[in-house]
């Protein structure tokens, strides 16, 4: 009797390890779980610096990014992250803007390229 009981608590414990490790592992599975959430960012060298906040997140497994700043809301397109490099498009009036950095932790520095021009773009993950 007491070996089955110290059995049935080896698997038990078995099971339990077995089925954490998968929920942990299901948590770090997503490579794309860092960037996620708010970023403050601001674009440099314009008549005006314009500052806001970079919205990131998953829908269905697709990324979004969506910038808010006082002159609204703009969804950007195409959005990609891959080994810390971020890709974005967005279309403002007909015009193109895109946008290419790259994350290092909580911080991100790039470029906003509109209409042949190049803008310093940073941005911070807020704590």
């Amino acid at each position: 009797m007491k070996n089955n009981t110290i059995r049935n608590f080896a698997l038990l414990l078995t099971v339990l390890i077995a089925f954490s490790s998968c929920a942990s592992l299901k948590v770090a599975k997503d490579p794309h779980a860092q960037y996620l959430g708010s970023w403050d960012y601001v674009v440099e060298e314009l008549p005006v610096d314009i500052d806001g906040t970079l919205v990131i997140s998953k829908e269905e497994g697709v990324l979004k990014g969506t910038l808010i700043n006082p002159m609204g809301e703009m969804d950007l397109d195409k959005i990609t992250i891959e080994e810390n490099i971020l890709k974005a498009e967005l279309d403002t009036d007909g015009i193109l803007v895109e946008l290419e950095g790259t994350f290092e932790g909580d911080r991100y520095s790039g470029f906003l390229f509109a209409q042949g021009g190049e803008f310093v773009m940073k941005m911070t993950k807020p704590q």
